[in-house]
């Protein structure tokens, strides 16, 4: 599991690859909530294209992560799930919450 950063003029983008789950939580919580401490009031854009797999533990570091941001003054948005992990978000009611955008 990895993250590949991309900085564009009015967000971040955090490009995920491999699988988000128990065995690699904390490193993607550590890696995020550095780049929501280094760039204040971002809108952070979680590409998802390359997440093969995510488990509870991946869902409670994104809430997580979408709850600092926004007590920051910052936008967290999901971009390019896959099917399985579009299920996932759909079961959980994450998009009720982390908007959705193409």
């Amino acid at each position: 599991m990895h993250i590949r950063v991309k900085q564009q003029s009015d967000c971040v983008i955090a490009h995920i690859f491999g699988e988000l789950d128990h065995h690699c939580a904390d490193q993607v919580k550590d890696e995020l909530d550095s780049l929501i401490r280094r760039f204040n009031d971002i809108n952070l854009v979680l590409d998802l294209k390359n997440l093969s797999f995510m488990d509870s533990s991946g869902l409670g570091v994104i809430l997580g992560r979408y709850k600092k941001l926004k007590a920051k003054g910052g936008k967290m948005y999901i971009k390019n799930a896959t099917p399985q992990i579009e299920k996932v978000f759909h079961v959980s009611g994450i998009y009720q919450i982390i908007k959705k955008i193409k």
